[in-house]
C-alpha cells in the first residue's frame, strides 16, 4: 500500500449488515480508493487473511462465533506487521486497555465512528513510516556489505578517516599485504605501520591537510608486521556532508616499492654506466614501464577515490539519520550509494575489457535495428548543434557480438566525436558488409566475412603522437575529472575479446573515422531496444520548475520549499504546459536544453495562457543562448549552470520582488 495514492485494502470482521454499512461510509472519507473485503465468521475471517495482504483490518469485538482478541491472535499470526483497529459497541476502557495490551493498533467505539477516518489514516501512515524505517535499515546493511566486498576486492589500500584523523574503516589488504589486521589499523591508525623516522612529518602534513580541508598525497614508508620496509603510495580526499560539514577523508594508496627501488638502481646504473648503451637502453625501457604503472594506478585512485566518497559518505549520513530516529532524506542517501556502487562496478567492467577478462554474452545480432534503437538517445547524447546521419545496408549480415557492450562502445565513440566538435559538425554512423581476405588480414584479425559499423566525424582530428597512445589505458586528452581514459581502451578489448577488431584513422583538421569489425553471425537474434535508464533565503510565491535532470531537479525543489515558495515540478515541456492550464504560477524556472519542445518554445507557449509569467532560464551551455530571442525580454532572466543557490534565490527574487506584494 502507498500512501500516494494508491488503493488501500481493507479487512472489515462485522457481523452486523448495517454496522458493516456504516462503517464503510466513513472509510470512504479517507479520500482515496477503498477496498473493503468483509467476513462475519472466524472460517470467513480466516480464509480472507490467506488469500490476500491487507493495509489495515478492522474487527468488532463482540462476534457470533469467537472473541475480538482472538480474532486479533489470529490476524497477527496471519499478517503481524498490519495495523488492527477494535470497531465496537461494547468496547469499554477495560476491554479497550485489555485490547491495546494484547496488541492492537487502536480503538474506535460504534457510537463514535466519525474518528474512524482520522483513526485509519493514522494506523496506515504509522504502519508505512515502520516499512520505510526496516527498508532503510536493510538497504544501509546491504550496502555497507557491498561496499565492504568492493573494498576487500579492489587491487589496493582502501581506508577512511573521521574530521580528527582517526581511522574508521581499512579492508582486508592491510592484513594480506602488509600483514596489520583491520581491527589493529582501527585502534592505532597508521601508527601501526608507519615507519617510526617519518612519524614527525606525516603528522605535521596530515594535519595541515586537515585544517585547510584539502587533498592528502603522500609516498610514504612503512613497516610490514614481519619488520619488511615497503613504499606506499597514498592519495586521500576529504568527505562533506549535505550541509558541507567536513566528516573526514577517504583514500587510497599502492605499493610502489618495486618503483622506487628501481628508480633507485637506475639511477646509479645511469651516473656509472652512462657510456654503456645496453644499460641506458635497459634505463629507457624500464622508465617507461614505470610510468605505465603510475599512470594505471593513478587513475584507478582517482576513480576509486570518488566512488568511495559517494558510498562511505552516503551510508554515514543513512547511518547519523537512523541513530537520531529520523528517516527524511534517506532514500537520496541510498540513492547516491547505489550510485556510486555502480559507477564502480562500471570501472571494473571498464578494466576487465581492456583485459578481456570479462563476462559477456555474444549471440547473433541485428546490427542494423541496434543502431536504429540507439538514435533518440544519439539524438540526445551529442546535442542540437551536430547533425546525426545514419545509413544502412540493407542485405548486411548477422554480426555475432554482446550486444549491451556494442551500444557502450557506439555511444562512447559519439561522446568522443561530440567533444571533437564543440562548435558543431556532423556525425555519420554507417553499417556494410565487409569481406576480409588473406592479404588484408591485419595482426589480431583472422580473414573472413565481418559486419563493420563505421562511425565518422569532421572534428579536430588527432595527432600522431595522440594516435599512438589513443587505446592505452587511462590516457586522455580531456581535463582532470573529465574522463577516465578507459573508453577506447575498452572498446579495444572488448572487439579483441569477440574476435573482432577496432581501427582508427585521423588527421588534425580532417577528422577522424572509427571503423569497428564484428564477426559475421549464422543467426540473428532479436535486438532488445536500450533501457533509458546552502544557505536559503526567504521567498514567496508559486513557481513552476522544468528541469528532465533528476538529481538537479531534486536539489532545486528542496532549496524552493525551504525558501518559502510554492513548488510545482515536471521533467518535460509538455507536461508543464499541462500543469499551467490548471494551476496559476508567478514565475516559470525551465532548462533551455529539455527533451523535445525546449525551454524558449515551452516559455513563448506558456505566456499565451499567462501573458504576465516571469520566466527564469538555466543552462549548461552558454553558447546555446547565442541570437536567441526567444531567451530574453521583460520580465525574462537566465542564469547558467552549475550554479549556486544563493545566486539562484538572487535571480528569483529580482524577477518576482515587484510582482509579489
Amino acid at each position: 500500500m502507498s500512501m500516494s495514492g494508491d488503493a488501500i485494502g481493507l479487512l472489515l470482521l462485522e457481523d452486523s449488515d448495517i454496522d458493516a454499512e456504516l462503517i464503510a461510509h466513513q472509510l470512504a472519507k479517507l479520500g482515496r480508493h477503498v477496498e473493503v473485503d468483509r467476513a462475519a465468521v472466524r472460517g470467513e475471517f480466516q480464509q480472507r487473511l490467506a488469500q490476500r495482504r491487507y493495509d489495515a483490518i478492522l474487527s468488532d469485538y463482540s462476534l457470533p462465533d469467537f472473541a475480538g482478541i482472538e480474532a486479533l491472535q489470529v490476524a497477527r499470526a496471519a499478517q503481524p506487521d498490519v495495523p488492527f483497529i477494535f470497531v465496537s459497541g461494547v468496547l469499554g476502557e477495560e476491554r479497550a486497555t485489555e485490547a491495546l495490551r494484547a496488541g492492537a493498533t487502536d480503538y474506535v467505539t460504534k457510537r463514535d465512528l466519525g474518528r474512524l477516518p482520522m483513526v485509519t489514516e493514522r494506523a496506515l501512515r504509522e504502519a508505512l513510516e515502520r516499512r520505510l524505517g526496516q527498508r532503510a535499515m536493510q538497504a544501509l546493511r546491504e550496502s555497507e556489505e557491498r561496499f565492504r566486498n568492493m573494498a576487500d576486492s579492489a587491487p589496493a589500500l582502501i581506508w577512511s578517516v573521521g574530521p580528527d584523523g582517526t581511522m574508521t574503516f581499512a579492508n582486508r589488504r592491510f592484513e594480506t599485504e602488509l600483514g596489520v589486521p583491520s581491527a589493529r589499523m582501527l585502534r592505532e591508525g597508521w601508527a601501526a605501520l608507519l615507519h617510526e623516522d617519518d612519524w614527525p612529518a606525516f603528522a605535521e602534513k596530515r594535519r595541515a591537510a586537515i585544517a585547510a580541508r584539502e587533498v592528502f598525497a603522500d609516498e610514504m614508508r612503512v613497516r610490514c608486521a614481519s619488520g619488511e620496509v615497503r613504499w606506499l603510495k597514498c592519495q586521500s580526499s576529504p568527505r562533506h556532508d549535505d550541509a558541507g560539514r567536513f566528516l573526514g577523508y577517504t583514500g587510497c594508496a599502492v605499493d610502489i616499492t618495486e618503483a622506487r627501488v628501481t628508480k633507485h638502481v637506475l639511477e646509479v646504473e645511469v651516473l656509472k654506466r652512462t657510456e654503456e648503451l645496453r644499460d641506458k637502453d635497459e634505463a629507457l625501457r624500464q622508465s617507461q614501464k614505470m610510468e605505465a604503472i603510475g599512470q594505471l594506478t593513478g587513475g584507478i585512485a582517482h576513480d576509486f577515490n570518488n566512488m568511495l566518497a559517494g558510498i562511505l559518505g552516503g551510508a554515514e549520513l543513512i547511518q547519523r539519520r537512523l541513530a537520531e530516529g529520523r528517516f527524511e532524506d534517506c532514500e537520496r542517501y541510498l540513492d547516491a550509494v547505489v550510485m556510486s556502487a555502480k559507477r564502480a562496478a562500471g570501472l571494473t567492467q571498464r578494466l576487465l575489457a581492456f583485459s578481456r577478462r570479462q563476462t559477456l554474452n555474444v549471440r547473433g545480432s541485428d546490427i542494423n535495428a541496434l543502431v536504429a534503437s540507439l538514435e533518440d538517445l544519439l539524438h540526445r547524447t551529442i546535442g542540437s548543434s551536430i547533425q546525426l546521419t545514419i545509413t544502412f545496408d540493407h542485405d548486411l549480415w548477422p554480426a555475432s557480438t554482446d550486444a549491451n557492450q556494442l551500444e557502450s562502445a557506439l555511444l562512447n565513440l559519439a561522446i568522443n566525436a561530440r567533444d571533437a566538435m564543440p562548435d558543431g559538425g556532423r556525425l555519420v554512423i554507417a553499417t556494410r558488409n565487409l569481406s576480409i581476405g588473406p592479404s588484408e588480414a591485419a595482426p589480431g584479425l583472422k580473414p573472413g566475412e565481418y559486419v563493420a559499423v563505421d562511425v565518422v566525424d569532421d572534428g579536430a582530428g588527432m595527432s600522431a603522437d595522440v594516435k599512438a597512445k589513443v587505446f592505452d589505458p587511462f590516457f586522455t586528452t580531456k581535463p582532470l575529472g573529465q574522463g577516465t581514459g578507459l573508453g577506447l581502451s575498452m572498446i579495444y578489448g572488448f572487439m579483441a575479446q569477440t574476435e573482432g577488431q577496432i581501427r582508427l584513422t585521423s588527421e588534425l583538421g580532417e577528422g577522424t573515422t572509427v571503423t569497428l569489425l564484428l564477426p559475421r553471425a549464422g543467426g540473428v537474434t532479436d535486438h532488445e531496444a536500450p533501457r533509458t535508464p546552502a544557505h536559503v533565503t526567504s521567498g514567496k510565491g508559486s513557481i513552476l520548475l522544468v528541469e528532465d535532470e533528476p538529481a538537479v531537479r531534486m536539489l532545486i525543489i528542496d532549496h524552493l520549499r525551504e525558501a518559502g515558495y510554492r513548488v510545482l515540478a515536471t521533467d518535460g515541456a509538455i507536461a508543464a504546459l499541462a500543469l499551467l492550464e490548471e494551476e496559476r504560477v508567478d514565475l516559470l524556472l525551465t532548462d533551455v536544453g529539455l527533451p523535445g519542445m525546449n525551454g524558449g518554445e515551452l516559455a513563448r507557449r506558456a505566456r499565451m495562457l499567462h501573458p504576465e509569467l516571469r520566466v527564469l532560464f538555466a543552462t549548461g551551455y552558454a553558447g546555446d543562448t547565442a541570437n536567441r530571442p526567444d531567451l530574453a525580454g521583460d520580465g525574462t532572466d537566465l542564469i547558467v549552470k552549475p550554479f549556486d543557490l544563493p545566486q539562484l534565490s538572487e535571480r528569483l527574487r529580482a524577477l518576482l520582488d515587484h510582482v509579489i506584494e
